[in-house]
């Protein structure tokens, strides 16, 4: 944001025994998470002890995660599981973050749904198993899936479906995503009067996320981004898909969020033609007229799963304006970028597209301070108060 504003922006060690049932991806790697995706559960009893799990002899299993002795969340549950067919776990809590040095424990479970019987409670089908991922890597290598099986219950073994990450550091409390260049707001040549804009801006600074750090040929080729100097080739095509403009004599520019949406549709399916063999990305959306306790718990949960996300601010907050904007003349909306967050400290980790240098990026919440205008912080009201609409990009 330079000027005043008219519409948009203007301006542990395992005791299990671990097998690899896929390739190596890289084994020289040092990753700071690992996303589990799902549990298939390959190997199960129907009871223990002599004694059925459920009266109709098939159990209902789910997982049960924990960090430490804290309960993390649960996966979906599969009904009816039978021996020759694998339950696979997902949903609810996965995918499921994991940073590097910390043990987590997995747990299956049948859940029991039988009614009207008040004592009965879910049985423990596994023991809680230790998941550590530095000691999966210092074992067997970075691979794709793990074959755990159960140290207690030799009945017991599942697969662990994951996807290491780096550039991110994750829990259930506080997420931080690494790489994401800052990016400000350049004059659109050849006359050099208008902005580049703040909507085209944001689009771009994670677009380049998805393509330095996650290999997807999102950016325009003519810019060889390699996270580094301004893409201004990328913000040029963008702007025109976005139908961005400037309004009047205003040397801001424009971008309606539903443009902006479509506009980030268009590159994201280039994208998945050009990136073969790659889970396809695709973009979403929660408006400004849903509750905030909804879109705060969808920002944090793409956040936790490592990816950015554009934040359409309907009122300036005061973690950013100071030195940068004279607070009585903004008067419209702005895109800002969300790398992270803690609960700890009740903040936001955010890029409003302020400043830029050519080897500046998304680096740690620490680099987060008010006297720094490529990455700010703000508190959960503020961000709150602003009542923002979500996009972003996601596979």
């Amino acid at each position: 944001m330079k000027k005043v504003v008219q519409f948009f922006c203007v301006l542990v060690i395992l005791p299990i025994t671990i097998k690899a049932n896929e390739n190596k991806v890289a084994t020289d790697n040092v990753y700071e998470g690992m996303l589990i995706k799902s549990i298939h559960v390959t190997k199960f009893p129907y009871g223990r002890n002599g004694k059925d799990f459920d009266k109709d002899k098939y159990p209902d299993l789910y997982a049960r995660l924990f960090e430490g002795t804290k309960k993390m969340g649960k996966s979906n549950v599969v009904k009816n599981c039978r021996k020759g067919r694998i339950p696979i776990l997902a949903g609810g809590k996965m995918p499921f973050r994991m940073e590097r040095n910390k043990t987590y424990y997995i747990q299956i479970l049948d859940h029991d749904s039988d009614k009207g019987v008040g004592s009965n409670r879910d049985e423990e089908v596994s023991s809680r198993i230790p998941i550590k991922l530095s000691t999966l890597i210092s074992r067997q290598g970075t691979k794709k899936s793990y074959l755990i099986q159960d140290p207690r219950y030799k009945d017991v073994a599942f697969i662990i479906m994951v996807e290491h990450v780096d550039g991110l550091t994750a829990s259930g409390n506080k997420a931080y995503i690494k790489h994401v260049k800052s990016i400000d707001q350049k004059y659109v040549p050849p006359k050099n009067k208008v902005l580049e804009g703040c909507g085209p801006v944001a689009a771009t600074m994670l677009m380049g996320y998805w393509h330095t750090e996650k290999g997807y040929k999102i950016m325009n080729p003519k810019d060889r981004f390699n996270g580094t100097k301004h893409p201004t080739e990328t913000i040029l095509e963008f702007r025109k898909k976005a139908n961005t403009k400037a309004w009047g004599n205003q040397e801001q520019s424009a971008t309606r969020k539903m443009e902006m949406k479509d506009a980030l549709g268009f590159f994201a399916s280039r994208a998945n033609r050009q990136s073969y063999g790659k889970p396809p990305l695709k973009v979403d959306m929660m408006w400004s007229i849903r509750r905030w306790d909804q879109k705060k718990q969808r920002l944090k949960k793409e956040l936790r799963e490592g990816s950015p996300v554009i934040l359409l601010l309907k009122k300036m907050p005061p973690c950013l304006k100071g030195k940068w904007v004279n607070a009585s003349k903004v008067v419209a909306d702005h895109y800002i970028v969300a790398v992270g967050f803690s609960d700890t400290k009740k903040e936001y980790y955010v890029m409003p597209g302020w400043a830029e240098r050519n080897k500046s990026a998304s680096s740690g919440p620490q680099v987060h301070k008010s006297e720094n205008s490529a990455h700010c912080k703000c508190s959960y009201s503020e961000i709150a108060n602003s009542d923002p609409s979500l996009i972003w990009l996601k596979r």
